[in-house]
């Protein structure tokens, strides 16, 4: 009878073993079926679940499995960088995974779309909050930015510092050197890139409203010295006589399009070695050969609102504002 019973346990336990290793069995392949692999977009990705994984490729299209790599707990806070896509079907129904790369360490790997939120892209900072970083903002009362969007055309916006910050309150279309905004010379037809001292203005009338700013009036005998050979290089000089090298500023207050000088502002540029005589003047069609001109008008305001701390930058693009 012990016998008998022995027998019939040993039975059982087979029995039970066998079943055991087919459940196993069964789960260890259970595969599924996926679509060729296809290029997709780049785009970047948290992850919003910390208990699943990554998975890496493994069997044929038809008899996939999954094989966990990395475990996506120990990827917080990291970005997931999408490359490549395929459906998986699961179910009877089609899932999406995309594979990724992550920026922590280079990790790659099968992930479900369903675990993965968009980043927000960053957006660019304002240019009234570039001006407010700006170094030049520490001793400014005013800041005139000019911001090239053409060969030779150019975005002037004055900025007036008040008690919650810097406010625009003066736009303008305005022509540049035609050579546009960057490292100038005499002669080169650039408008200096960088930021100068709005130091006096000068124009055709006696006079002229500002907030502070000096301003001269134009005689027969005024010049703006331009010849680099001249003890008085870049300055405005009352003369009986100069040569042709310089600017006689009685020229150009004549009926328009010469009246740039009707009124004008100066761009302190003294001792820079990049040029002289650069201004922001009255604009007609031209080009000009390095100042900035705008609307006659536009001038007026401007300089009735510029006092002794002005200062002008002159970008070829928003983002340069940082660097002065």
């Amino acid at each position: 009878m012990k016998k008998m019973v022995n027998r019939l346990l040993g039975v059982a336990l087979v029995v039970a073993s066998i079943t055991m290793l087919s459940s196993v069995s069964a789960t260890a392949n259970t595969y599924y079926h996926r679509t060729p692999t296809k290029a997709t977009a780049k785009k970047t990705y948290y992850t919003t679940d910390t208990k699943s994984h990554t998975f890496r490729a493994n069997g044929h299209y038809n008899r996939w499995t999954f094989k966990a790599n990395h475990d996506l707990k120990n990827y917080r806070n990291t970005v997931w960088t999408t490359t490549q896509q395929t459906d998986i079907t699961m179910h009877g129904k089609k899932v999406r995974y995309y594979w990724v790369h992550n920026s922590k360490n280079g990790a790659t790997g099968w992930i479900w779309s369903g675990y993965l939120k968009p980043t927000r892209p960053k957006s660019a900072p304002s240019t009234a909050t570039l001006v407010a970083r700006m170094k030049v903002a520490k001793k400014a009362q005013q800041i005139v930015t000019v911001i090239q969007n053409g060969s030779s055309t150019a975005t002037l916006k004055l900025w007036q510092k008040n008690r919650t910050g810097w406010k625009n309150t003066l736009t303008s279309t305005s022509r540049i050197g035609a050579a546009g905004i960057g490292n100038s010379h005499e002669g080169s037809s650039t408008t200096p890139k960088g930021v100068y001292h709005l130091s006096f203005a000068f124009g055709k009338a006696a006079s002229a409203r500002t907030s502070g700013m000096p301003y001269r009036q134009i005689k027969s005998n005024s010049y703006w010295i331009e010849d680099l050979h001249d003890r008085q290089y870049n300055t405005w000089q009352n003369r009986k006589w100069a040569n042709n090298k310089n600017e006689h500023l009685i020229n150009y207050t004549k009926a328009a399009p010469h009246n740039q000088y009707q009124l004008a502002i100066v761009m302190d540029n003294h001792g820079q070695r990049n040029g002289s005589g650069f201004f922001i003047h009255v604009k007609n069609q031209w080009a000009t050969a390095g100042c900035v001109s705008i609307n006659y008008n536009d001038v007026r305001t401007l300089l009735s609102r510029l006092g002794t701390k002005a200062y002008i930058v002159d970008v070829q693009n928003q983002s340069q504002l940082r660097n002065y």
